[in-house]
C-alpha cells in the first residue's frame, strides 16, 4: 500500500509536467494556422486574412494581423483576449468600425489602425478601453471627429490623426487626455482651430499641425499648453500671426513656420517666446526682418532662413548684423531677390559688396559709448555695431579720400600738359600778357615814386653865352641861354 502511494505522488508530478508541456491539457489552443507564435504573442501578417482568426489563445497578449484584408470590425471582435496588451490591425481595408468592437479588451494600452479606409467612428468607439496608451489612426478618411471622441481616455500618451480629411477639430474633444503627450493632425483640412480645441492637453509637448490649409495664426488659441515644446506649422497658408494676449509662452522652444506666405516678422510674436532655440522660415515671402524682432531672438540656437524674397537693400541691415554675431546653426544660402543688381547672390556677399550696411549711423555709437555700464534689458540685443566696423570704416574713408586728391591734381596737370601742347600761341600771349603787365606795374611805381622827390629838387640855370654877346648880356642882361634841371644844390655859371 505503502509502495502504491508512493508512486501516485511520482506520476503527480510527471502529469503536471506534461501538461505544462501539451498547451491543450490546460484548455490553451495551438497556434493559428498561417499565422507565428512567439510565446504570448501572435503574428499574423501578409496572408490576406478577411477575418480575425478563431481560434486564438485567450493568454494572447499581443496580436498582429497587419497586411491582410479586414474589410470590418464587428461588435464583440475581440472577446476572449482579455489579456490582449497590443493590437495591429493597420494596413487592412477596415472600413467601418462597430462601437463595441474593441469591448472585452480592457487591458489594451496599443492600438494601432492606420492605414484603412475609415470614414467615421462612433464616439464611443474607444470608451471600452481606457487604459490605450497609444492610438494611432493615421492614413484613413476621417472626414470628422465626434464630440466625446476620446473620452475616458486619460492615461493616453500619443494619438496620430495623420492624414485623413478633417477639417474641424470639436471644442474640448481632448479634455479628457490630461496625459497626452504627443499630437499629430498634419496632413488634414484644418481651416481653422477655435480657443478650447486644445483644452485639458496640460503635459502636451509635441504638436503636429504642418499641411493644413491655415491662413492666420493667433497664439492665443495656445493659451493652456503650458509644456508644449515643439510646434509644427509648415506648409501651410500662414499669411500673419499674431498675438492675441499678453501672456509669455516659456515653454515652446521649437517652431517650424517654413512654405508658408509670410511677409513679416511679427515681434510682438516672439517677445512672448523668450526660450525660443530652434526657429525655420524656409520658403515664406520675407523680404526683411525689424531690428525688434530680431532683437527678440534672444535664446535661438538653430535659424534657417532660406528661399525667401530677400531686399539686399539697407532694409536688410538688421538681419545680416544679428547673423553676423549669431554663433549658433543657422542656414546660409539666403539669396537676393531685389534690386536688380544684386539678384542670385548670397545675401552676406551682395551686401559686403554693395556696401549699404557699412555707414552705421553715429547718434546710435555715441549713445552706446556714453552709457557703458547700461545693460539691455529682457527683449532687447546689443547694437550690432563694434569697434572692428568702425575702423574699417574710418580706413575706408581715408583711401577714398587719398585717392580723390589724386585724381584731381591728376586733372589739373593734364589740363596744363594739354594746353600747352595743342594751343602755344596763346601760351605765349599769356606769358607776354603777364610781363606785360609786370612792366606796367612798374612803371606806376616809378611815377609815384617822382612826385614824392620833386620838392627836394633845385633848379639853376646853365648859361653858355657866346664871346660876341657875353659883354652885351653882361650891360644889358639880356642874351640867349639855356637851363637844365639838376638835383644838385650847386650851380656854376
Amino acid at each position: 500500500m505503502g509502495s502504491i502511494m508512493r508512486g501516485r505522488r511520482l506520476l503527480v508530478p510527471l502529469l503536471v509536467q506534461a501538461c505544462l508541456l501539451a498547451a491543450p491539457c490546460w484548455g490553451e489552443k495551438p497556434c493559428p494556422r498561417s499565422c507565428r507564435c512567439d510565446g504570448k504573442i501572435v503574428y499574423c501578417e501578409s496572408n490576406a486574412f478577411r477575418d480575425v482568426p478563431k481560434n486564438l489563445s485567450g493568454g494572447c497578449q499581443g496580436l498582429s494581423l497587419r497586411y491582410n484584408s479586414l474589410a470590418g470590425l464587428r461588435a464583440g471582435q475581440f472577446v476572449g483576449l482579455n489579456q490582449l496588451i497590443w493590437l495591429y490591425l493597420d494596413h487592412n481595408y477596415i472600413s467601418v468600425v462597430d462601437a463595441q468592437a474593441f469591448r472585452g479588451i480592457r487591458r489594451l494600452k496599443e492600438l494601432i489602425l492606420s492605414s484603412n479606409k475609415i470614414t467615421q467612428l462612433h464616439n464611443t468607439t474607444f470608451h471600452p478601453v481606457p487604459n490605450l496608451r497609444n492610438l494611432d489612426l493615421s492614413y484613413n478618411k476621417l472626414q470628422a471627429l465626434q464630440p466625446g471622441q476620446f473620452q475616458g481616455l486619460r492615461k493616453l500618451l500619443s494619438l496620430h490623426i495623420r492624414s485623413n480629411s478633417l477639417k474641424t477639430v470639436p471644442v474640448r474633444l481632448f479634455q479628457d487626455c490630461r496625459n497626452l503627450e504627443f499630437l499629430d493632425l498634419g496632413y488634414n483640412r484644418l481651416r481653422s482651430i477655435t480657443r478650447n480645441a486644445f483644452q485639458g492637453l496640460l503635459r502636451l509637448t509635441e504638436l503636429h499641425l504642418e499641411h493644413n490649409q491655415f491662413s492666420k495664426i493667433n497664439f492665443s488659441h495656445f493659451p493652456r499648453l503650458l509644456n508644449l515644446r515643439a510646434l509644427y506649422l509648415q506648409w501651410n497658408r500662414i499669411r500673419s500671426m499674431s498675438q492675441g494676449l499678453t501672456w509669455t509662452w516659456t515653454s515652446l522652444q521649437k517652431l517650424d513656420l517654413s512654405g508658408n506666405d509670410l511677409q513679416v516678422v511679427d515681434a510682438t510674436v516672439y517677445q512672448s517666446l523668450p526660450n525660443l532655440q530652434t526657429l525655420n522660415l524656409d520658403s515664406n515671402k520675407l523680404s526683411n526682418v525689424s531690428q525688434e524682432a530680431v532683437s527678440a531672438w534672444i535664446s535661438l540656437t538653430t535659424i534657417s532662413l532660406a528661399g525667401n524674397v530677400w531686399d539686399c537693400g539697407s532694409s536688410i541691415c538688421p538681419l545680416v548684423a544679428w547673423l553676423r554675431n549669431f554663433r549658433g546653426n543657422k542656414e546660409t544660402t539666403m539669396i537676393c531677390a531685389a534690386p536688380k543688381e544684386a539678384q542670385g547672390e548670397k545675401v552676406t556677399d551682395a551686401v559686403e559688396t554693395s556696401g549699404v550696411c557699412r555707414a552705421t549711423p553715429a547718434p546710435s555709437v555715441a549713445t552706446a559709448a556714453a552709457t557703458p555700464a547700461a545693460r539691455p534689458g529682457p527683449g532687447h540685443s546689443p547694437a550690432p555695431t563694434s569697434s572692428r566696423e568702425f575702423e574699417h570704416v574710418s580706413f575706408h574713408k581715408i583711401i577714398a579720400g587719398s585717392v580723390a586728391l589724386f585724381l584731381s591734381v591728376a586733372m589739373i596737370l593734364l589740363v596744363i600738359y594739354v594746353s600747352w601742347k595743342r594751343y602755344p600761341s596763346s601760351m605765349r600771349q599769356l606769358q607776354e600778357g603777364s610781363a606785360a603787365r609786370t612792366r606796367t606795374r612798374r612803371k606806376k611805381a616809378r611815377e609815384t615814386e617822382r612826385p614824392l622827390s620833386s620838392p627836394l629838387q633845385e633848379y639853376y640855370v646853365d648859361y653858355k653865352p657866346t664871346n660876341s654877346e657875353t659883354m652885351d648880356m653882361l650891360v644889358n642882361g639880356t642874351g640867349p641861354c639855356t637851363y637844365t634841371i639838376s638835383g644838385s644844390r650847386e650851380c656854376e655859371v
